[in-house]
């Protein structure tokens, strides 16, 4: 436990600052952060296909998957072209590459949909943290804008990590992910909207003086929720894929991947919930 706490600190003390410049940098530098990121992602998920026997065309998944954060800058419409072209680019590119017997449009199918599940749910941080959206979000401030739901996460996935470690007995998704219990994922739905609320007084006052006390609440179990489903997600394609880990890249630590499979669900929801709310 305490070497795995430290594997964590580790992590934390290397990225969190990285993360911090680049989004309060903002704009296209921090767009083609996140697309570096989902082109790493992507790659790992191909890594983890080929290791169980399907075929997997890398480059344009990479391509694809960075594209879509810095796609978000020129809007939604632009993005929507992109993904179009890349489909139809990395449908043709599996058909031209790989005999019918290598099943080419099954290729091409998780090709597309690895470079889509990262780069664009990764691109609504672009959507958080720039002018995109509602008027009343580009009146918060971005980069802390960004951070709420990144804080949060964390937060409830390491409260899920104590919770289930000291009180845990009951398994909450045993064929997915044997370690995961009842007990941690309610640990993380109760970090969720605490740490949603003290953001909120302490670092994001406008937010709350926006949305309210329950939508606080609401927001906090959301993104708790969210990544609670992204984590097993991950799990079960780890599963079965038959893998332990994304990758190697992170030595003691697996893949990014690994790191950020939360996130991949919970910043996506923070962003329609609070373009709904507000």
């Amino acid at each position: 436990m305490a070497s795995d706490l430290g594997r964590r600190i580790g992590v934390a003390a290397v990225g969190i600052p990285l993360c911090v410049a680049v989004t309060l940098l903002g704009g296209l530098p921090f767009a083609l952060g996140l697309g570096v990121l989902a082109g790493v992602a992507a790659w790992e998920i191909g890594r983890m296909l080929v290791l169980s026997g399907r075929n997997f065309l890398p480059v344009p998944a990479i391509l694809f998957a960075a594209s879509l954060p810095s796609a978000v800058l020129i809007g939604w419409e632009g993005t929507w072209i992109i993904a179009i072209i890349a489909l139809l680019a990395i449908s043709g590119a599996a058909t031209l590459r790989f005999r019918p017997s290598q099943r080419p449009f099954q290729t091409g199918a998780l090709t597309a949909v690895a470079g889509l599940y990262v780069g664009g749910l990764l691109s609504f941080g672009v959507a958080l943290r720039e002018p995109v959206g509602p008027p009343e979000l580009r009146e918060l401030q971005g980069t802390l804008l960004f951070f709420l739901p990144v804080a949060v996460t964390w937060l409830a996935d390491t409260a899920a990590y104590f919770g289930g470690k000291v009180f845990g007995s009951r398994k909450l998704a045993p064929a997915i992910s044997p370690n995961k219990t009842v007990e941690g994922a309610i640990s993380c739905l109760i970090a969720g909207p605490v740490g949603v609320l003290v953001y909120a007084a302490w670092i994001l006052p406008d937010l709350g003086g926006q949305i309210g006390l329950w939508w606080l609440v609401l927001l906090g179990l959301l993104v708790s929720g969210a990544a609670i489903a992204g984590d097993l997600v991950e799990s079960g394609l780890k599963r079965e894929c038959g893998v332990k880990d994304s990758s190697n890249l992170l030595p003691g630590h697996g893949g990014l991947l690994d790191r950020m499979d939360s996130l991949l669900w919970s910043i996506p929801v923070a962003y329609f919930f609070l373009s709904a709310v507000i």
